[in-house]
C-alpha cells in the first residue's frame, strides 16, 4: 500500500474545516495533517507540514487564498493546491490558476467527489468544477470574437 496523501485544509470557518476533515479522515488514502484559518497560517503550516495537497479557501481574513497559493507554490512547488470555495467569480478563478492552483472546486461538491479530486490532484490531474469550466470557456470564446 502506498503512503497516504498528506492534506492540509485551509478555511476561515472552523465548522467547515472540521467537517471536511471528518469526511476526509474516512478515506484510507488521505491523511489530514493540519488545518489553517487564513492565508498567513496556511503558509506557516505548509512549510512546517509539507503536505502533498492543500485545500484552500479563496476569501479569508489576513491573507486571501490566491495570495497564499502563490507564496506556497514558490516555496513548495510540488504541493498541489485545490481552491475549494463558494465563489465562482471569474476573477478569483483566473487569479487562482495564475497563482498555481491545480484545481478550482465548489464547496457543495459531494464528499466522495472531493476525496476523488484530492487523489486526482495528487496524480497530477488538473480539475475545474463544471460550472467554473463552462464560465471560463464562455469567457474565452467571447474574448476571441
Amino acid at each position: 500500500m502506498s503512503t497516504a496523501i498528506r492534506t492540509l485544509l485551509v478555511d476561515d470557518q472552523y465548522l467547515i474545516r472540521e467537517g471536511i476533515a471528518s469526511l476526509l479522515e474516512l478515506e484510507d488514502e488521505i491523511d489530514v495533517v493540519g488545518m489553517a484559518e487564513n492565508g498567513k497560517d496556511a503558509i506557516a503550516q505548509a512549510l512546517k507540514l509539507k503536505p502533498n495537497i492543500l485545500l484552500m479557501d479563496v476569501r479569508m481574513p489576513e491573507m486571501n487564498g490566491v495570495e497564499a497559493t502563490a507564496k506556497i507554490k514558490q516555496a513548495l512547488p510540488t504541493c498541489q493546491i485545490i481552491m475549494l470555495t463558494t465563489f465562482d467569480d471569474e476573477e478569483f478563478v483566473v487569479q487562482s490558476l495564475l497563482a498555481g492552483a491545480c484545481g478550482y472546486l465548489m464547496k457543495d461538491i459531494p464528499p466522495k467527489d472531493l476525496a476523488q479530486a484530492i487523489k486526482l490532484a495528487h496524480a497530477g490531474v488538473f480539475q475545474l468544477a463544471p460550472e467554473v469550466a463552462g464560465m471560463l470557456i464562455g469567457s474565452l470564446q467571447n474574448k476571441s470574437h
